[in-house]
Parts: structure tokens; sequence; C-alpha cells
């Protein structure tokens, strides 16, 4: 994660939020006076927040894990999508 203080993100703000953007990372904003931001775009938000709402259900949870698991061993098979045109 990037880190610059406040004075030099308001001066420089389109080239921040521009690469906040391009690059999907967060940019950690320091305030002399105040409580520290992170900036992130909008798709990482929404998708933190999916995410989130997902790890919830303790049951979804394990079974999530175990098909994170599965897949690094090598044990899931692709499979072509329905299309339903």
């Amino acid at each position: 994660m990037e880190i610059t203080n406040y004075t030099t993100f308001r001066q420089s703000l389109k080239f921040y939020l521009d690469k906040v953007f391009s690059n999907h990372t967060p940019l950690f904003v320091t305030r002399a006076k105040g409580e520290d931001v992170v900036v992130m775009s909008k798709a990482d938000y929404d998708s933190m927040q999916e995410t989130f709402y997902l790890l919830k259900n303790p049951a979804n949870a394990v079974r999530l894990e175990k098909g994170l698991k599965d897949y690094e061993k090598g044990l899931t098979q692709k499979q072509e999508l329905i299309d339903n045109e």
C-alpha cells in the first residue's frame, strides 16, 4: 500500500485517484491533525464488501476455504458456462 500525506494528496489528487483506480491498490493518506484515511476504488470496495458478506456465514466461510484449498491442490476441474441465449 502506498502512503502519502494529506497535502501531497490534495496537490496531486487526479494523479493519486487515477493510480488507485488503475493499479487496484489502496492509498494510505496521513493527516497531521486528524484521523488518517484509506482511499480505494469503488470496484475494490464493492469486492471487499462482497467478501465480508460471504465470509459472515460460518458454513459458507468453511465451504469457500475448502474450495480454495482444493484449487491450490489442483483438485478442481474447469467447467464451461452454459450459454442461455
